[in-house]
């Protein structure tokens, strides 16, 4: 039998996004700037305004310090943080943490400011590499590939706007389909679709509800309700011990009166739709 690599070794020692969610890892959002080099129609959270670029690290460890006795997976985003000029140190100290796992939600900008990153598979790196699907063609937002499956805790995500639907009936995805892909929901905050009626009630405020997602606003240094750009007056809290633990044990957020206002929308696509789609082998 041969022996395992020190690569291989250190690859086995860490868990995939699927391991960490059954064994009770909760998802912390740290909009750590809301500063990005795109503004994909998608986003919720961002602005071309360069700024809040160096991560106030007292800050940081204070927070760490509240969240370290909680499983939690640590998601820093933005804004893109690959334009945080002291990323590294935020993800060393992360790593002090035995019970924090460090997440970097990406537009690919990573790659080309930190691809160390993708190399350490204590790292859970995932991509948003894709701005939208066409008819004959896919949109991206970096000279990127997408990532095949792999054991370095790199992760496609894939946004399923209604266009990605009409691409995937007439062209070859199975690139997309392994464990190392993610597909997520649209959320619309685009004019095009301002025709679609609302979502019932229930279904906009269900993001109002711990854990989707608790968010550390790190240019308020405060605990958000909300971070979505069309929510005005979301409530905020002090990061503190006591919220922190509030916020970990499902006792710090509530619905409130704006979570039934929301505009962002999630659609809905029929249950005969999406079967069909897989009858025809695209999903």
């Amino acid at each position: 039998m041969l022996n395992p690599t020190s690569k291989e070794l250190l690859i086995f020692m860490y868990k995939n996004i699927r391991q960490l969610n059954e064994e009770g890892y909760l998802g912390i959002d740290f909009y750590l700037s809301k500063s990005c080099n795109k503004s994909c129609h998608y986003c919720t959270a961002w602005t071309l305004d360069m700024r809040n670029l160096d991560v106030d690290m007292d800050f940081t460890r204070k927070t760490l310090e509240y969240l370290s006795p909680y499983k939690a997976r640590i998601q820093l985003l933005g804004g893109e943080p690959g334009l945080i000029k002291n990323l590294d140190e935020v993800l060393n100290e992360i790593k002090k943490h035995k019970n924090l796992v460090p997440s970097v939600l990406s537009n690919s900008f990573v790659r080309k400011r930190y691809p160390h990153i993708l190399e350490d598979p204590s790292i859970i790196y995932q991509e948003h590499l894709v701005l939208d699907f066409y008819e004959d063609k896919i949109e991206k937002l970096g000279n990127f590939n997408f990532f095949e499956e792999n054991e370095n805790n790199n992760y496609n995500v894939i946004i399923m706007t209604p266009n990605y639907f009409k691409y995937r009936i007439n062209h070859d995805l199975s690139i997309l389909d392994h464990t190392n892909t993610q597909f997520k929901q649209f959320n619309s905050r685009a004019p095009d679709y301002n025709f679609i009626d609302q979502a019932p009630e229930f279904d906009r405020r269900i993001c109002a509800a711990f854990p989707k997602v608790p968010v550390v606003d790190f240019e308020l240094q405060k605990i958000r309700h909300c971070s979505k750009k069309v929510i005005n007056g979301s409530r905020q809290f002090e990061v503190t011990k006591e919220n922190i633990d509030k916020m970990m044990n499902f006792e710090l957020f509530e619905f409130e009166e704006y979570c039934k206002k929301c505009t962002e929308h999630i659609e809905k696509r029929s249950q005969d739709h999406i079967l069909n789609v897989m009858a025809a082998g695209n999903v």
